[in-house]
């Protein structure tokens, strides 16, 4: 296969991946430290910031991929394995999109007042959820179909 995610597109996954990877280490490692601890607020912080920044990007992700095909599936999938990639990754776009949202709420009075912090929390599982769906796919791909998809998002 030789279609290819362009560097931009390429570069975005990779930036929400790393990202991504922030939010969890931070939002699982706070609870080790006790409230009102200056490691504590630190990882809260950090966690707020790159939430932020995950945001910022899944926007301009998700207005790219609007205005730039990806390359097309490789050939010899069954159509049930096509609707789960097209369906991951389309929870993944939504994932990116309302978690930060969802976070900025869970940290206002609003957030209070609706009770969001389980919400967020749960979702977060959900996205762990996701991710390793989406990772253990391209691994697949790479290890036993062999069909070179991997290639089309490594820089």
């Amino acid at each position: 296969m030789t279609d290819r995610y362009d560097r931009i597109a390429r570069g975005l996954h990779w930036a929400v991946a790393g990202l991504v990877l922030v939010q969890f280490a931070t939002g699982w490692s706070w609870g080790f430290f006790d409230r009102g601890t200056e490691p504590r607020f630190y990882l809260f912080r950090l966690h707020l910031y790159s939430g932020y920044g995950v945001l910022a990007l899944a926007v301009l992700r998700i207005a790219w991929r609007l205005t730039h095909r990806a390359p097309a599936l490789p050939e010899g999938l069954s159509r049930v394995t096509r609707i789960a990639a097209h369906a991951t990754h389309g929870l993944l776009y939504l994932a990116i999109l309302v978690q930060p949202i969802l976070g900025a709420i869970t940290v206002t009075a609003l957030g209070k007042q609706l009770g969001t912090g389980p919400v967020h929390v749960v979702l977060a599982y959900l996205i762990a959820g996701l991710v390793a769906l989406h990772v253990g796919a391209a691994l697949w791909h790479h290890f036993v179909r062999r069909d070179g998809l991997v290639r089309r998002m490594l820089p």
